[in-house]
């Protein structure tokens, strides 16, 4: 054995050996047919038609970084990453872009399906290339510690109130901050607007209303006394007014990109979006910090909450993820969610932190510190939170969004509960009801009907019958058919016993319809001889639509008669259900006597009152709300980076996190199993930020003076304005931040200066000196947004509705489409009564009004709306009917002033009404000149309102002085 085991062993390995020699020598036979492949077929190719970008030939400009003349170039890739996996011809980059999929490559004209085949089988094999040679990807590093030192992404600090020389000017230090900068450039500010303009002003920018004819009379008087005092307590009365937080709730909802429809493809009502509208103004209006009103729109569901009220307010605050425009018939998938990631994206980071970051999507952002891993950090955080949900309209192509229950107080639900079960106990009630008044109308029992009946099933049959139900009338369990087979070989014989001898007549029960035969033979056996009568049984049977009388006929006692139902000759199929032999002095010309009528009686009875108590359960059910709301998804996980952007060309995964530019501290960690959106919200509020209190900040500034320390408001990048005061910005957000992210104290500073108090009539030498008045010398002429100018007409006239919040597209249809009655009811007319903030906001049909005023897209972020003059607005103001209703209001309520008895008193109070100030003698004279033209027998009520309507279309209505 000791002899035997070695050579055992010897002859092993010698055939292992053997073996191992001849896979080797397969494999280099196989390697290189594969690089005789790539020389013959492949090299060709790349020479052809990808050389002339991608090569040594033009190495000064690469496109995409990238080189194919090079093993190693295809291996390290370019900037869309790496370019071939080989032996995974459907994951390379190269196939889908010659294939025109993700790029489309070459450029000059697609490869011919041949030629696609050649690189596909190539890569296939493993794409063997034997071209040695290094090649690196060309990177662009970003050197965060110098990006950090511009002037965005340093955290701001605050500044000493420098020293002017015209000490007695300035209120506070916004002025002197103003004032030291108008010095340094041999300028000084203009004269402060009169009482009156400033009041009007201030009232307009914190309501959106004129103010009152009292309230003008009251501050007028006030500031004779104590002109300080008169300002601060208007401004203290305008904040507490529930019109401010719907004036600047309209503001914030411009930034959220609010609607109420989706847009897109198939627009969609969002039912539920009120609650985040009400919501921003219910917020405003408690002035809730503003660090807080930021983590609940991101993150409220994740944030722990003390009561239900307030759980319920945070899960509908994050509706801001949620009310973007969406395409939502996208059939791909993946390609929506990261869509839908990318507008959340973008939205943060142009509203909270003034940062173009969707740029990022596809590349690196060409001109700030945002590489495209950033992106990709956040992006794995908004793919780890739902969003989308489900199916609408019944369409699996058609995606739907996500809506959560609200919590409701404890007590309250179990009201709710009780009430439901209540509900559900009478439907079902209902249900069972209405099928027992069915059964009984579709069948009858043969002992319910008077007289003898004999069912099919007690009959005597020749041939083979079919049973069925089908049809919804008959006697007994069923009834019978022929099948239409054995034509003249089948009948059916219901033979009574009648109990004595008489005249009776005679029935016989089917559900008549097409395709039953029209010449049905029956014989009646009767006590005079057999009677032969043919029935037509398409039509439907006149007596209770199931039986049909023969005639009446005399019959002995007994079973002596008969009648047979035979398919002798029948053109269609054949019916047998139930024969009636029925007294004739009990017999119904008509109908057959039911003992089953009480029995049906009774039901109905107690049908109707199920019903009565579910319409009073209807009109008591307690509103169970549900709010456009978002929630992590059961798997939360990091994103890979998407190739150029395209959602199913996979890069490397990159973890979640923030934008590093922009993290001065170390930035919080995010728990394994959460999205990280309460991370994110904790992080974009964080004091040490440098961005978010500058924005809001400058965003009050612009709604106040007419422009923003940083014009772009909503870019603070490198392609944005720089501050015209960045110390003054910086001081005032340190102090926001210090004065608990209040935003009514900082309007309160705001509208409180000197600097917002100045005429909008600048000086000579501001207007050579500095002709965009970016150093404030003046204030900027402002005209009202569009939903000022309409409401202010309302107002005036008596005929705004300020009916709080709740749904604006309550009955419209789920599709909000331009046909929509309950949308179109009353547009020519302005719509509803109720102020702009709470006119139905459908996405591709705005308020036509609105629009004409520059209204703001809802599809995208608009911190600054455009403000045009075009001649349709003059248009508008001349023609339409809304116009003319309220202007004709306003002529009412002039004519219905017992006081106002002239003329002259009347043009007077139209000024002081519309315009917040008395006419001069030159305009009562001219408008009476108007007023009078044409009139005899005194000014009519029309020419009133042609006279108000007048006074609605002159441009110092819509301006702000």
């Amino acid at each position: 054995m000791n002899d035997v085991f070695p050579k055992t062993q010897t002859l092993c390995c010698l055939i292992l050996a053997g073996l191992a020699s001849s896979v080797a020598g397969r494999a280099k036979a196989e390697d290189q047919a594969g690089l005789d492949y790539f020389e013959k077929n492949v090299r060709p190719l790349l020479v052809r038609h990808c050389y002339e970008c991608h090569s040594t030939e033009n190495e000064k400009q690469q496109k995409g970084g990238l080189r194919i003349d090079l093993r190693a170039g295809w291996k390290t890739g370019g900037e869309s990453g790496t370019t071939i996996i080989p032996g995974k011809p459907e994951e390379s980059l190269l196939i889908s872009a010659v294939r025109y999929e993700s790029f489309e490559m070459p450029p000059k004209g697609k490869l011919k399906p041949a030629e696609i085949s050649i690189l596909e089988k190539w890569v296939k094999m493993g794409a063997p290339d034997p071209r040695d040679g290094r090649a690196s990807r060309p990177e662009k590093k970003i050197d965060f510690d110098e990006a950090r030192k511009f002037w965005a992404f340093r955290p701001p600090q605050s500044h000493a109130t420098p020293v002017v020389e015209n000490s007695a000017w300035p209120r506070d230090s916004i002025d002197r901050f103003l004032l030291a900068r108008l010095e340094v450039e041999s300028l000084s500010p203009t004269t402060d607007a009169s009482p009156r303009d400033w009041l009007r002003r201030v009232t307009f920018d914190l309501t959106g209303l004129p103010p009152t004819h009292s309230a003008v009379t009251e501050f007028l008087a006030s500031h004779r006394q104590d002109a300080e005092f008169a300002r601060r307590k208007t401004v203290n009365r305008l904040l507490e007014m529930q019109q401010f937080g719907e004036h600047w709730g309209r503001h914030w909802l411009d930034l959220a990109r609010y609607a109420d429809s989706n847009g897109g493809d198939i627009n969609l009502t969002y039912f539920n979006a009120w609650r985040y509208r009400d919501y921003v103004v219910e917020s405003l209006n408690s002035d809730k910090p503003f660090d807080q009103f930021t983590r609940e729109q991101i993150a409220g569901d994740l944030i722990p909450a003390e009561s239900v009220e307030q759980s319920a307010s945070q899960l509908v605050a994050t509706g801001f993820l949620i009310i973007g425009p969406k395409m939502l018939s996208e059939r791909n998938k993946e390609k929506l969610y990261m869509d839908v990631a990318d507008e959340q994206i973008d939205t943060i980071g142009r509203v909270f932190l003034g940062m173009t970051i969707g740029c990022a999507r596809c590349h690196d952002h060409k001109f700030d510190p945002i590489p495209a891993t950033d992106y990709y950090a956040l992006a794995g955080i908004f793919r780890s939170t739902e969003t989308i949900y489900g199916i609408r309209m019944g369409n699996v192509n058609v995606s739907g969004w996500l809506e959560r229950p609200l919590p409701v107080a404890a007590k309250k639900a179990e009201t709710i509960a009780a009430h439901d079960k209540q509900l559900a106990q009478v439907k079902t009630e209902i249900v069972e009801l209405k099928n027992q008044l069915a059964k009984l109308a579709s069948t009858s029992r043969p002992e319910d009907l008077s007289g003898i009946v004999v069912d099919d099933a007690q009959a005597e049959l020749q041939g083979k019958w079919k049973k069925s139900t089908f049809s919804p009338q008959y006697v007994g369990a069923g009834y019978i058919h022929d099948d239409k087979m054995g034509l003249g070989k089948k009948s059916v014989t219901f033979t009574p016993d009648l109990s004595e001898a008489g005249e009776y007549e005679v029935r016989i029960s089917f559900p008549g319809t097409n395709g039953r035969a029209s010449n049905v033979s029956v014989t009646v056996m009767t006590a005079d001889g057999a009677k032969e009568i043919v029935v037509d049984q398409t039509k439907e049977a006149p007596i209770d639509g199931l039986f049909l009388s023969l005639g009446k006929f005399r019959f002995e006692s007994g079973k002596n008669g008969f009648l047979r139902i035979s398919n002798r000759g029948a053109n269609g199929y054949v019916i047998a259900d139930a024969a009636q032999f029925l007294p004739a002095k009990a017999a119904s010309a008509k109908k057959p006597v039911r003992r089953a009528a009480a029995a049906a009686n009774r039901l109905s009875a107690e049908l109707k009152a199920a019903e009565v108590r579910e319409k009073q359960l209807k009109k008591t059910a307690s509103e169970k709300p549900m709010a456009m709301a978002v929630t992590d998804r059961q798997s939360v996980a990091d994103c890979e980076i998407r190739i150029r952007g395209v959602a199913d060309h996979r890069g490397a995964v990159v973890p979640r996190g923030f934008l590093t530019a922009t993290s001065h501290t170390s930035t919080p960690e995010i728990a394994a199993k959460q999205s990280g959106r309460l991370e994110l919200a904790r992080w974009l509020t964080d004091p040490s930020n440098p961005l978010i209190a500058r924005v809001i900040v400058n965003r009050v500034w612009m709604h106040l003076m007419g422009e923003g320390i940083v014009r772009s408001v909503d870019n603070f990048g490198r392609l944005g304005d720089r501050p015209s005061h960045p110390e003054l910005l910086d001081t005032l957000a340190v102090e926001f931040i210090e004065d608990g992210w209040s935003i009514k104290r900082l309007i309160r500073r705001l509208v409180l200066s000197r600097a917002y108090g100045l005429s909008s009539l600048p000086s000579e030498e501001g207007v050579r000196i500095d002709p965009q008045n970016r150093l404030w010398s003046h204030q900027n002429c402002r005209r009202l947004p569009a939903e000022s100018i309409r409401d202010a007409m309302l107002f005036v006239s008596g005929r705004l509705d300020l009916t709080i919040g709740k749904s604006s597209v309550k009955g419209m249809s789920e599709q909000a489409v331009a046909n929509n009655p309950a949308h179109q009811k009353g547009r020519a007319s302005g719509g509803p009564l109720r102020r702009s903030l709470y006119l139905p906001i459908i996405r591709n049909d705005l308020p036509p009004f609105l629009t004409v005023f520059d209204f703001a897209d809802p599809d995208v972020v608009t911190g600054r709306r455009s403000v045009t003059n075009v001649p349709a607005q003059a248009l508008l103001m001349l023609n339409s009917p809304f116009v003319r209703e309220c202007a004709a209001s306003v002529a009412e309520k002039m004519l219905a002033t017992q006081k106002l008895q002239s003329e002259k008193k009347r043009v007077d109070w139209i000024y002081r009404t519309i315009l917040c100030r008395p006419s001069t003698s030159q305009e009562k004279k001219r408008a009476l000149a108007f007023l009078r033209n044409g009139t005899e027998g005194g000014i009519t009520k029309e020419r009133w309102s042609q006279f108000c309507q007048t006074i609605f279309a002159t441009s110092e209505f819509r301006i702000l002085n």
